[in-house]
């Protein structure tokens, strides 16, 4: 019988962990679903940002993170801890044009 696991190294989306392993796999490999879907205003100097979406706590080497967005990057580091490369989107040329 062949044993489902996560290679070391592996590198994704969060979604796409999400739609290739089952919630419960994920969760014991230090991925975990909270179940909650959250709507947060977060400010940092002068900048504001809002996330909705579902929140996932993701086992690093430096202890629980949240993870707000399905896009961010995950690497797989094995024994259940993982790396978090939060999402940013691309800034355009437009940025600075209020129009």
């Amino acid at each position: 019988m062949k044993t489902i696991e996560i290679p070391i190294g592996t590198r994704g989306s969060r979604q796409e962990f999400e739609f290739t392993y089952n919630k419960i796999f994920l969760e014991f490999c230090g991925l975990i679903n909270t179940n909650s879907d959250i709507s947060a205003r977060i400010s940092k100097t002068k900048e504001k940002q809002r996330f909705h979406g579902w929140l996932y706590l993701v086992n690093t080497k430096n202890g629980l993170v949240c993870s707000f967005n399905e896009e961010d990057i995950l690497t797989y580091l094995g024994h259940g801890i993982w790396d978090l490369k939060p999402y940013k989107a691309a800034k355009s040329e437009d940025d600075d044009n209020p129009w």
